[in-house]
């Protein structure tokens, strides 16, 4: 049995790539948020690599890059159990996605005009 089996016949190579590239930004974002982290840069630089790592294990994924803004941890800990941790103002990412003929680029980045972590496609071939 086919997983297209699963999804309506008329559903197009478009939409199914739309819909892919979807669940990958939101298991992205959600799998960040909360993390803890600290502004300590190979702490930062391992939590991208180890993310990048295990979203690119997802189907379709081609390529992924992520960023956290470092400029955004505030890294002061004024109690012993004070810790920083993700947040959608941090995370920076893209995505590129291959779902049969179509290509996907499609990103999470912080809006300041919109105080919000938008995810998005920016680039559909």
């Amino acid at each position: 049995m086919s997983i297209n089996n699963y999804f309506p016949k008329n559903l197009s190579e478009r939409e199914r790539a739309c819909f892919e590239v979807g669940i990958k930004l939101g298991a992205l974002y959600h799998i960040l948020c909360g993390l803890p982290i600290s502004s300590n840069v190979d702490i930062i630089k391992s939590i991208e690599k180890g993310i990048e790592a295990s979203i690119s294990c997802q189907p379709y994924v081609k390529n992924i890059k992520i960023h956290l803004n470092k400029d955004k941890i505030i890294g002061d800990k004024k109690t012993e159990f004070a810790y920083d941790d993700i947040s959608g103002e941090i995370i920076n990412a893209e995505i590129d996605l291959e779902y049969e003929s179509v290509k996907i680029k499609a990103a999470i980045k912080w809006i300041k005009d919109l105080s919000y972590p938008l995810m998005y496609i920016e680039k559909i071939s």
